[in-house]
């Protein structure tokens, strides 16, 4: 849609085809319905995929601050939640609607319920005769001079984005990096999670790449509300930190998670922290004594895990069952068995390789086409990156496009 608009700002006449009966189905669902559009912290560490100069010059081309400035002049006001923008509603169907609304206005031709089945190239018949490209479609034959391929890319298929993309772009000889899951939860393969599933709490996440030697590699860390399932481990951090490791469960490596449950205090003055709270509470049973500081399964969860009687008398704890409880409060292990599918995934790493698109996102290989949004090689993090990444590469390809 952004793509469309730009196109048609900068004076093309634009037709969107769109799978689904309706655009912006997937936009729905983004922010929980809220739609966190962008973010005040644009640093490019929070953008992943192929080549980095590529996503460093269409964000730079395309900001932020011209983003705010584009929906503003489609009528929709943000709201700024800590650097994390909104609209002001808090809806995301207010931001399909003005997208929705400016399309119409503009004039731009929309056909819905479209299956594109093929995307050829337009052989002039004379040497200085028209180029373009023929699209085929169920309703027939349209010729084009530039093609923009926005089909998402293999997440949440019931909204349209089914992977169909990736095939229209291997035919025009483009190569696709393997489309795997981001921003989503991880499956750990410990019994216990049932009993603490549902709890919140903020704590300091790492992966870690093991070998059966003991050997260790940090993939990367992240801090924030962890949420316990009765699987594993979700929440933002873990969305983050979710591409590594299947990433590296793809390549038949292994992954452990990490975790800190009391990141605020530092680990060399954990075991005093413990004295003076056991001390403190020393009449009460052991699996009383964290009540106030953790939920109470999570607690028992700690005990158990460090061979400590449940009814032990908190002041009878001895420095050696301290110093266990120090190291798994700080430092609990969990080994990762999986993750959410593509239908769970809020995004997906891979795509069209941004070694193949100009910065300008136009192919290489086929003069006249281009790309924006998911169905390239970039998934941003939590935190409005992805929708961010969606409009810049929108603009930048549709003002490219209709040059």
């Amino acid at each position: 849609m952004t793509a469309a608009i730009a196109a048609r700002y900068a004076g093309a006449e634009v037709t969107i085809f769109e799978h689904m009966p309706r655009m912006g189905k997937k936009l729905l669902l983004t922010g929980s319905g809220k739609c966190n559009i962008s973010n005040a912290d644009m640093d490019l560490s929070h953008f992943h995929g192929g080549d980095g100069s590529v996503i460093k010059s269409v964000l730079e081309r395309c900001t932020h601050y011209v983003t705010r400035r584009f929906f503003e002049g489609l009528g929709l006001i943000y709201k700024d939640r800590g650097g994390y923008y909104y609209p002001y509603c808090e809806q995301a169907s207010a931001v399909v609607d003005v997208l929705r609304f400016a399309i119409r206005d503009m004039g731009i031709e929309v056909h819905t319920d479209i299956d594109i089945r093929s995307i050829d190239t337009l052989q002039p018949i004379k040497e200085d005769s028209k180029k373009g490209f023929v699209i085929m479609t169920n309703e027939g034959r349209y010729v084009f001079d530039k093609v923009i391929l926005c089909c998402g890319s293999s997440s949440n298929r019931n909204t349209g984005s089914d992977g169909s993309g990736y095939i229209l772009a291997k035919k025009l000889g483009h190569s696709v990096i393997k489309p795997l899951p981001a921003l989503t939860y991880l499956t750990c393969e410990e019994g216990f999670y049932p009993s603490i599933a549902g709890i919140r709490t903020r704590a300091g996440i790492s992966l870690m790449l093991y070998d059966d030697d003991g050997t260790e590699e940090l993939l990367g860390s992240e801090m924030g509300e962890l949420q316990l399932t009765k699987r594993g481990i979700s929440g933002i951090p873990v969305f983050n930190l979710s591409r590594l490791a299947i990433k590296a469960a793809d390549e038949g490596k292994s992954v452990k998670a990490r975790i800190d449950f009391l990141p605020e205090v530092m680990p060399e003055d954990m075991i005093d922290f413990l004295k003076d709270r056991f001390a403190s509470l020393s009449g009460r049973k052991a699996e009383e004594a964290f009540i106030g500081l953790f939920a109470k399964p999570l607690g028992i969860c700690f005990l158990k895990r460090c061979g400590i009687n449940l009814q032990m008398l908190a002041g009878d704890m001895k420095d050696s069952d301290l110093i266990k409880l120090a190291d798994t409060i700080k430092s609990f292990e969990t080994f990762i068995s999986g993750s959410g599918d593509f239908e769970a995934a809020q995004t997906v790493q891979g795509g069209v390789s941004l070694s193949e698109v100009t910065p300008n996102l136009e192919s290489r290989i086929v003069p006249g086409l281009y790309f924006a949004g998911e169905i390239l090689d970039v998934d941003g993090d939590c935190g409005g990156y992805n929708l961010q990444w969606a409009v810049s590469s929108g603009m930048a390809a549709g003002r490219e496009a209709a040059g």
